[in-house]
């Protein structure tokens, strides 16, 4: 998540691995997160139509190590992806950017996945048009046997209904 480091996800970690699980976290501290004040110097930032790329490098090669780190452990399984606030988007990104082959499943936890309205008073996209990134360039999330998405507390998906569901 933005501002999170990797120490807050040790106790999820630890429930994993008690679930026999083993995890792998990027390795990310909170005076990482003052490095994206580099699209400060973009005037994309400044129009609000700000990339991922390369302001949040950074943050995907932290990823790209600690899916290597899980690959090792994986010992050719598929790989399970856990995302947390801006790190499930963040993980979308990186999925269309470095390709999500070993990759079978994206699980975000309170993932804001769509950008806040344009036009309304009072609102302001502090992604500063991230998220319109994301919408407009990085896969849909439909559910399918080779590649799942499973999103909790998020708007993003609407799943069946428990009771009363017709199918």
């Amino acid at each position: 998540g933005l501002g999170n480091n990797a120490g807050d996800y040790g106790k999820l970690a630890l429930t994993l691995k008690d679930y026999g699980v083993d995890a792998a976290i990027a390795q990310v501290s909170r005076l990482d997160w003052l490095r994206n004040a580099a699209g400060l110097l973009d005037g994309n930032y400044w129009r609000g139509t700000l990339r991922p790329r390369p302001v949040l490098d950074w943050y995907f090669e932290r990823v790209e190590a600690a899916i290597a780190d899980a690959r090792e452990s994986a010992e050719g399984s598929s790989l399970s992806m856990i995302g947390h606030s801006a790190g499930g988007w963040l993980a979308r990104v990186y999925l269309q950017e470095f390709g999500q082959s070993d990759v079978s499943l994206l699980l975000t936890l309170g993932t804001p996945h769509r950008a806040p309205p344009k036009g309304v008073s009072g609102v302001i996209d502090q992604t500063r048009g991230l998220l319109d990134y994301v919408q407009e360039h990085c896969p849909k999330a439909v559910y399918t046997p080779q590649f799942r998405y499973v999103c909790i507390a998020g708007r993003y998906m609407q799943g069946a209904r428990l009771i009363g569901a017709n199918n």
